[in-house]
């Protein structure tokens, strides 16, 4: 009888583990036996196989048994250690946990509604989805572009990516769009706002000590402006994002377009309180292009001593902008305020009551009403009503009147929504 094989990824046989069953390579139509049971798997041998491009290794199929103890072995062992770490789900893995801090170093999320059927791209658009990412459908066929994009282009529930590579051809292709919006619909302005907005933000990360990446921050925040206090009524379309995982720059993002619609509807001026405002909340979390990003990016919960060390980006991110920049007084405030709490248990300085800024207070109920309704990894978004009923149960930490406009606000804005007004 032929022996039959089933194939094992590599990153399933994990590095100084001895597997107790033989693996095989495939050379053409035949299996050729690679590795003898109970030899430890070490990282040269791992780097050798993936030197001669071997993605898979494969192992008889009458050790079957012995495989799935050995992975059950090992699922065991990494989740015990990831618990401990504070990881959850698939990210026990650490070979997971790498392939998500790959994704979100290498790759840019950006919005489907920007790409109508017949359009050319130069640029090729990929699916997010189980920690993996692949070529979208339109752009399989050909290796180079450029690509027509088809009726069926982009699944709805699927977050969509470029590579970074690629980003300065669709910066290029949002700041066409942005230059003659006032010619599209309110929704398509919005969404172009929005990516352009999201693009700037992931440039001031990315150094947050340059001058020009500041002044373009400054300049997106006077469009901003100027789209929600001439689009009152419809503002929420700016937040019309994927949300299926976090990102500094699509939070960032949020605050800013949130910060605003509270500060017009409290009846700050545009200039310069509302741009001000703006501009600290578009900054707020630029402290943290300065932690290590393993630990603003970990797919799990913080442990009690990265915590300490995230809070750290509020005072690494006001220093890195007083050091390098000339910006008005005010624009700092929601940098430095917006994890304090009227209660005095906020951070950094633990400020109460009257001591934290109108921006220190916006800023503060903005950014939390962000991360609860955005997903993470490793729990599940909250809804508009869930994270507002959160806050209204905490309401002692917020300004029991800015809580109050938000929630009617909100309230308008998501009824409009629903109603598809």
């Amino acid at each position: 009888m032929v022996e039959q094989y089933f194939p094992v990824p590599l990153k399933r046989i994990v590095i100084d583990t001895v597997p107790n069953f033989d693996l095989f390579i495939k050379q053409k139509d035949h299996f050729v036996l690679y590795r003898k049971a109970n030899l430890k798997f070490e990282q040269q041998t791992l780097t050798n196989l993936i030197g001669n491009r071997i993605e898979s290794l494969y192992v008889a199929k009458h050790e079957l048994k012995l495989y799935e103890q050995y992975r059950e072995k090992i699922r065991a062992e990494q989740e015990t250690s990831a618990k401990e770490k504070g990881f959850s789900g698939i990210y026990t893995d650490p070979v997971e946990v790498d392939r998500y801090h790959d994704i979100l170093d290498h790759y840019h999320v950006i919005d489907r509604s920007l790409f109508d059927p017949g359009l050319m791209l130069t640029f090729p658009a990929f699916y997010h989805e189980n920690n993996d990412v692949h070529l979208a459908e339109d752009f399989e066929t050909k290796p180079e572009g450029p690509w027509e994009l088809t009726l069926l282009s982009f699944d709805p529930d699927k977050e969509l990516m470029i590579k970074n590579e690629d980003k300065p051809a669709y910066r290029k292709y949002v700041q066409e769009m942005l230059t003659a919006r006032r010619d599209i619909p309110v929704a398509k302005q919005a969404a172009v706002l929005r990516e352009m907005s999201k693009i700037v933000v992931r440039d001031v990360l990315d150094d947050p000590r340059s001058g020009e990446n500041i002044k373009k921050a400054d300049h997106m925040v006077g469009d901003l402006v100027e789209f929600i206090l001439d689009n009152e009524t419809s503002f929420y379309s700016l937040m019309k994002i994927s949300g299926h995982d976090y990102y500094t720059y699509v939070h960032s993002m949020n605050v800013c377009t949130f910060c605003i619609a509270i500060g017009s509807a409290i009846g700050l001026p545009r200039k310069p309180e509302l741009e001000w405002l703006g501009l600290g909340a578009m900054l707020h979390d630029v402290g943290k292009a300065l932690v290590d990003p393993l630990l603003i990016n970990k797919p799990g919960r913080l442990t009690e001593e990265e915590f300490k060390q995230m809070k750290d980006h509020v005072l690494l991110g006001v220093n890195a902008l007083r050091e390098n920049h000339n910006l008005p007084e005010r624009v700092y405030e929601p940098v430095a305020q917006h994890h304090e709490k009227l209660t005095g248990i906020g951070y950094p300085y633990g400020l109460k009551g009257d001591q934290i800024s109108m921006f220190g207070r916006i800023s503060s109920v903005v950014d939390i009403y962000d991360a609860l309704t955005t997903e993470r990894s490793y729990k599940k978004a909250l809804s508009p009503f869930e994270a507002l009923s959160f806050l209204s149960k905490t309401q002692k930490d917020y300004d029991s009147n800015l809580l109050t406009q938000f929630i009617l606000m909100l309230g308008k804005q998501i009824e409009k929504e629903i109603r598809g007004v």
